[in-house]
This record gives C-alpha cells, structure tokens and sequence, in this order.
C-alpha cells in the first residue's frame, strides 16, 4: 500500500511542479512518475514494467475436427499469438510464465446435433463446464478470470468422446488468454 501512497504523492507533486517547469520538462518528469506507476513489484522486490511485447498472451484456434477422448486437452493447433511462449499449441496447455490474473475465454462448436461437453482445468482441476446439445451446430462460449501462479497450467478439455467442430477454412473453436493484473 505504501508503494502506490507514493506513487500518487509523486503524482500530486507534479502537478505543483507542472506550473513552474518548461512544457518539456513537465513532460519528461510526468513520463517518469506515469512509468514508475506502471511497473509492477515483482517477487524478488525488483520491479519490471509490462509492455505490450512482455505481457502474456495467447489467442489459438482448432484447424480441424478433434476427439480428444475423455478428460483430453483439446490441442488447439494453429496460434495467432503467443508472447511469453505460454502457451504450447502441440499439448493444448498454456502454462503461466509469470504470476497474475488472467483472463481466459475459449469458444466451441459441437458436431450437428451431437452432444459436446467441455471444460477448462486449471492445474487439472475443474473450473467451469459448457454442454451442448442440438439439433444442428452448436457453439458454447466461457469466459473467465484465474489468480495463477508461475508454471500453473490451465487447458479446455472434453468430458467424455465427444468432437469439437472446427476447420482450416473456418475455425470455429478458439482458445486465448493474457495477463489483466
């Protein structure tokens, strides 16, 4: 608490400073208190500072129909984005390269009027379950947010023998996640 309590201290000092500086120094001393209120303390009491290029993220899609069997990780193939490298389009599992909140959101379309039961595992743990049932193409949506913690493992997979629809022409199923806190 303390931390951002001087933070915005620094912050309430520029604004005095701001009248009586030149329009280039106020700039340069506003950008470096906007900065040190930005970085994020990590374990080690160093801080770093997440940029667009740093914070982890991932969106990937499934090119083809998969029937993963029961409790299998859907492996979706194709990646569109993957900073950090936590995500492994080979196993389906994105593991947290560093610590937060993240948010999570997979989308599913079920083969026509076939059962598709799926959910996302966290640590190999449960979190959430989409079912679906129709009578043509079905698509189940979850978003959700994980506290994580480096090297936990998060992955939607199938309850039961079930195909998730999806094609290289166009992919229906998708799975993403980045770092929100």
């Amino acid at each position: 608490m303390s931390y951002y309590t001087t933070v915005l201290t620094l912050l309430f000092l520029a604004e005095i400073v701001m009248g009586s500086c030149d329009t280039k120094l106020e700039c340069s001393l506003l950008g470096d208190l906007l900065e040190m209120a930005m970085k994020h303390k990590s374990p080690d009491k160093g801080c770093q500072c997440f940029s667009r290029t740093t914070i982890p993220a991932f969106q990937s899609m499934l090119t083809h129909p998969q029937t993963p069997g029961n409790n299998g990780v859907i492996k979706f193939d194709k990646v569109i984005i993957n900073t950090q490298k936590g995500f492994n389009p080979t196993t389906g599992i994105f593991t947290a390269p560093v610590a937060g909140v993240y948010q999570f959101s997979y989308t599913v379309m079920s083969l026509s009027g076939k059962h598709l039961i799926v959910y996302i595992s966290h640590n190999n743990i449960r979190q959430q379950t989409t079912w679906m049932k129709g009578s043509s193409h079905e698509t189940g949506t979850a978003n959700f947010i994980l506290h994580l913690k480096k090297g936990d493992q998060v992955a939607v997979k199938s309850e039961g023998s079930y195909t998730i629809h999806s094609h290289k022409n166009y992919p229906y199923s998708w799975f993403s996640g980045y770092l929100i806190a």
